[in-house]
């Protein structure tokens, strides 16, 4: 099957001198927010005299959006892909983006900034999201219906993209070089979550490959979703999303092999019902007993439970996907008894944990309890409006969960519980994890019915996970290492707890469970290095516990950078998908 072209417009103008000109912030560890010193001041609101339209945007100058294109440039041209607008599709009132005079479409999705857990999840907000491809260096606009202040700020901060306001005209500018997941943050809890994706192989030329192409799809207009919102896949599939595809269903595998999820589009829940009093739930990819499965590039919007739930499957890749969830046990990517799992570049924002790993029985037989091995997560940005950011836990029924690691990740925020932590409740000896250039840019645990706990190891029996799988006695705790740790900053004096236990039930002879070897190196936690000084700190029944600074500055997660950037002139070609 061939690509499927909307359109090739080489727009006749596109200036790029404004976007290329001298950044505001620079990509060091000052960030572009930094440059910018955050205001509560309702004053600072610029007053303007443009009228206003009818959806509440300024109008402003006809030529504000125009380009033009330099004739004598022989450099590299831009191409920045844009997805066809879907009327159907529910657009976020309140923000425009634009590439030179092409607007890109700026869809709504629901967040939830109570911090508190509820089972109905009520007080969700609209939020917006955006996606394109692009190559090279392009420059946008985002005007907005309300003011703009000086705490506006793009993440990850570190990333240092240049940017400027301009307050007059509510209108944000600035430029991506490299591409990525990037949010732009506005007070009053607005935010774009902007996903700027790099070109991608869109060939789908196989035999079982199953295509949704632009628009909203639901079982009412496509036959391949069954009458219950769920698709089937079967071994050596392929499953490709049109950048501007809305698919509202489910997506199922047990027992098969080799498939493929691709495309940048996205999977749509927000027309299911999360009832967890009820247990009412629509889990959008649930993957049993897999192997050589790979989910690439799309993303899903408002799921109604748990997002990515991999069980008992082996040789899975995660790689550029998207979560953005509000609902109660809204987890991103939910890893069970699995082994040999990548995730790379992934972006999920969650209503409860981000990232979590777990050992599971198998439901048939609980006497046949789970593998963990070889996780990895890398290169993701995290932004969690409830529970933990990166969870091993709690339910751990098996005796092997080793080898997992998290490595180059960003936390943009964290409101409610530990950003790092590890909960073993049950008998796994959970060994060799690694933490390595973590970014934390908002450490605000305990809002809501949180704690402020930035870091909860525990190897200790819980009156509430333990017995949920299965009850076990108590495993182990050893090997763990942190490096290059930066906390930029949040809740003042968080807790840090590294804590075995007595297990105080019956039957278990009061046995002692240690943690055993933990090394922290070169954690900056609001500009201090954490050492075993820190002030809360709680190493009960911990053995091994280190805290050290090799003296090398502290610079927390690596970011990827488009090294041929000079090589791209001032010209884009736009291409509408």
């Amino acid at each position: 099957m061939k690509k499927k072209w909307v359109g090739l417009l080489f727009l006749g103008g596109f200036l790029l001198s404004s976007c290329l000109a001298p950044a505001k912030g620079d990509s060091s560890e000052s960030s572009a927010s930094q440059e910018f010193p955050s205001t509560s001041d309702p004053s600072s609101s610029q007053l303007t005299s443009y009228e206003k339209d009818d959806e509440g945007f300024l109008v402003l100058e006809e030529d504000y959006f125009s380009y033009q294109e330099d004739e004598t440039s022989t450099l590299q041209r831009n191409t920045i892909e844009i997805p066809q607008d879907v009327p159907e599709k529910e657009h976020y009132g309140n923000m425009r983006l634009y590439c030179g005079d092409r607007q890109i479409p700026v869809y709504a999705v629901k967040t939830n900034y109570v911090h508190s857990w509820d089972p109905a999840a009520p007080y969700r907000m609209d939020n917006a999201v955006a996606s394109f491809g692009f190559s090279g260096v392009v420059a946008l606009k985002l005007q907005t219906t309300f003011p703009l202040f000086d705490d506006t700020e793009i993440s990850p901060i570190n990333q240092g993209v240049p940017y400027s306001l301009d307050k007059e005209r509510h209108v944000v500018t600035f430029t991506l070089s490299t591409p990525g997941q990037y949010t732009i943050s506005f007070r009053q809890d607005r935010v774009l979550h902007l996903f700027a994706n790099p070109l991608e192989d869109r060939s789908y030329n196989n035999s079982n490959s199953i295509f949704f192409g632009p628009g909203v799809h639901t079982k009412n207009n496509d036959s391949r979703i069954n009458g219950n919102n769920e698709v089937y896949l079967s071994s050596n599939s392929t499953v490709y999303f049109h950048p501007a595809a809305f698919v509202k269903a489910r997506f199922i595998a047990n027992n098969a092999s080799n498939i493929k999820m691709c495309g940048s589009g996205y999977i749509d829940g927000s027309s299911f019902v999360r009832n967890a009093s009820t247990g009412e739930v629509t889990v959008p990819l649930e993957f049993n007993y897999c192997k050589d499965i790979s989910f690439e590039s799309f993303g899903v919007l408002d799921p109604a439970g748990w997002c990515f739930n991999l069980y008992f499957c082996d040789g899975v890749t995660l790689d550029g996907c998207k979560v953005i969830s509000s609902r109660s046990n809204g987890d991103g990517i939910s890893i069970q008894s699995c082994q040999n799992v990548t995730v790379d570049s992934c972006f999920v924002r969650s209503w409860d944990d981000s990232l979590v790993v777990k050992n599971y029985p198998r439901w048939s037989d609980r006497s046949q309890e789970g593998t963990t091995r070889n996780i990895h997560f890398s290169s993701c940005i995290l932004w969690t409006d409830l529970a933990q950011s990166m969870e091993i836990g709690f339910e751990t029924v098996g005796k092997i969960m080793e080898d997992i690691s998290f490595k180059d990740i960003t936390v943009i925020r964290n409101f409610h519980k530990p950003v790092f932590s590890i909960h073993n409740s049950n008998n796994a000896d959970v060994k060799r994890v690694r933490y390595e250039n973590i970014t934390v840019e908002h450490a605000d645990m305990g809002r809501g019915d949180g704690v402020n706990t930035l870091l909860e190891f525990s190897n200790e029996y819980s009156a509430t996970w333990s017995n949920v799988q299965k009850t076990t006695s108590l495993g182990s705790l050893t090997d763990v290492s942190m490096q290059n740790i930066l906390v930029m900053k949040g809740s003042n004096n968080p807790r840090v707890t590294i804590r075995g236990a007595i297990d105080p039930r019956s039957g278990y002879s009061k046995e002692v469970h240690w943690i055993n070897d933990v090394r922290i190196q070169d954690f900056s936690l609001y500009g201090e290095r954490l050492l075993d000084g820190y002030g809360n700190l709680d190493t009960s029944y911990a053995n091994g516990v280190s805290f050290t600074s090799s003296g090398n500055q502290v610079t927390g997660a690596n970011y990827p950078k488009n090294e041929s950037i000079e090589s791209f002139g001032p010209n884009i070609d736009f291409v509408v998908m």
